[in-house]
């Protein structure tokens, strides 16, 4: 079936640019192909990067979009945040550039996957980069979060939250500001175990964006992870009432509702 796939995508790649598509394997085995190239600037580390992107599993599910919510996401360069195989294909690109970036598990979620990505899943992904700003909304809290950690390992996650209402009540001047950056500080506590300190964060992100189904999902798999049931029930519901083509929401409920 991933094989498949990945033709479907070269025929689809050539239909759209009109040239023979070839893929560069990197020393990691990250594959890609630039189907678009921009005119912009390199992009560099400490950059905040504005991105649209999909995402296909290997059997050619299509998980996540930001262009069908018409919501770029924007990220730090490089940044734990994010996948290992994303930082790299940001590393290949430009402001302007597009490509298709085929991900082995290692690259992306491990030997192990994640709630909605199945262990050891090549992961392929559509990354267009639309410019770079020099803070957001993530990169702003993370210095709070993370002030110094490497001395006494603690994430300040009390700090982070207030931190977060000072911004938003000087209006977020010069910040680029998305759904994504509380969900990205969230999903870091989330993975180092922080189970309570990401629930309140994944609620802010909720309080912040209630009409937008992604703080649904994310607040319903840490309620999940906290062994909360019947909250991640009413959350993954809420998540695939917003959008009725989540899928993860589905299948999360499908499980969730057996036990």
């Amino acid at each position: 079936m991933k094989n498949i796939f990945i033709f479907l995508i070269l025929i689809s790649v050539h239909s759209i640019i009109g040239q023979d598509c070839e893929f560069v394997t990197t020393e990691s085995g990250l594959k890609y192909f630039i189907t678009q190239r921009g005119d912009g600037v390199k992009i560099d580390s400490g950059s905040v990067v504005i991105q649209h992107y999909i995402l296909w599993l290997s059997n050619g599910e299509r998980l996540e979009s930001s262009r069908d919510l018409n919501e770029p996401f924007g990220a730090v360069f490089p940044s734990e945040g994010i996948i290992k195989g994303t930082n790299e294909a940001i590393s290949l690109m430009n402001v302007g550039d597009r490509g298709i970036f085929l991900m082995p598990y290692y690259l992306a979620y491990g030997e192990e996957g994640d709630s909605e990505i199945p262990p050891k899943e090549t992961l392929t992904f559509d990354i267009e980069i639309l410019e770079v700003v020099e803070k957001s909304l993530e990169k702003e809290l993370n210095k709070i979060l993370t002030h110094n950690y490497d001395l006494d390992s603690l994430l300040k996650v009390e700090q982070t939250i207030n931190k977060f209402h000072e911004l938003k009540d000087g209006g977020f001047q010069d910040i680029w500001i998305d759904q994504y950056a509380l969900n990205t500080i969230g999903y870091l506590l989330l993975r180092d175990g922080y189970l309570e300190e990401a629930v309140e964060i994944f609620e802010l992100n909720v309080k912040e964006y209630p009409d937008s189904s992604n703080p649904y999902d994310s607040l319903g798999e840490a309620y999940m992870k906290s062994g909360k049931i019947e909250l991640a029930i009413i959350n993954y519901r809420k998540s695939l009432e917003l959008n009725p083509k989540n899928s993860n929401a589905v299948k999360m409920l499908e499980n969730l509702e057996r036990q």
